[in-house]
């Protein structure tokens, strides 16, 4: 019954149309979604992240950042009144990428590959990032407050890799003595984040490449190799991209 009636209803006003001379036509393609703009306060934060990485904080003034972005300097001032609140900012996102790949590493287990693929985008952080440990020092006399962030942010990635090699140890995948590990996780930790300064640096590497991130994984991995068992070196005899 009320389908009858719909279609009536529709046939009526079908008709209505047509009497007036009014063509029906097709509706057209849904308009396109623009993507939303970029905002002056994110721009001027990227392009900053660009220059410090390519320069270094010291060499990049603010007149330069203004300029890369496209805006006047007054402008630059409106968001951030000093070079050290633009640093702040990016340490701010730096943050949340890292709450983010620790978010997504709770639920690791003893599976290698959990490791590989938390190792993965922590690599990508860090480069993504990278002034902030190259120049971490002349960091530190802009905004001396970082000292106690980064160092927060080390305690933090520190216990999903201590807690990753714990299982492997209940897994029997690794051996290793409790003190043995306090001398391996602070060396993860070193070789992990600093990795990219090396390439920097002592290769001149101004490009990631998957073959740095490649080479980066296989540093680390070199440090797990003598703790393996042999259950764990048979499983990865079969694991055809193993690092380990």
């Amino acid at each position: 019954m009320h389908l009858r009636r719909y279609r009536s209803k529709v046939h009526t006003l079908d008709a209505q149309v047509r009497h007036k001379g009014t063509p029906v036509s097709e509706p057209g393609p849904a308009p396109k979604r623009s993507r939303p703009a970029v905002s002056t306060r994110d721009k001027l934060i990227a392009v900053s992240l660009a220059l410090f990485n390519e320069r270094g904080p010291d060499r990049v003034t603010t007149a330069q950042i203004a300029e890369a972005a496209g805006v006047n300097e007054g402008n630059l001032y409106y968001y951030f009144k000093t070079k050290q609140a633009l640093i702040l900012a990016i340490f701010d996102q730096f943050e949340a990428a890292v709450e983010r790949l620790l978010d997504g590493s709770r639920a690791a287990n003893a599976d290698p590959a959990a490791y590989v693929a938390f190792l993965r985008e922590w690599f990508e952080i860090v480069w993504t990032y990278r002034f902030l440990y190259r120049d971490f020092m002349s960091l530190l006399a802009t905004a001396p407050e970082l000292r106690r962030r980064i160092r927060a942010i080390s305690e933090r990635i520190r216990t999903p890799i201590k807690d990753l090699i714990g299982h492997m140890r209940m897994a029997g995948l690794m051996d290793l003595s409790d003190e043995e590990l306090d001398v391996l996780l602070p060396n993860l930790w070193i070789v992990s984040t600093y990795w990219v300064v090396y390439l920097d640096v002592q290769e001149g590497v101004g490009t990631l490449q998957k073959s740095h991130l490649e080479w980066g994984l296989k540093q680390v991995a070199s440090l797990f190799r003598p703790y393996l068992t042999k259950a764990a070196r048979d499983w990865l005899g079969t694991q055809p991209d193993a690092l380990l």
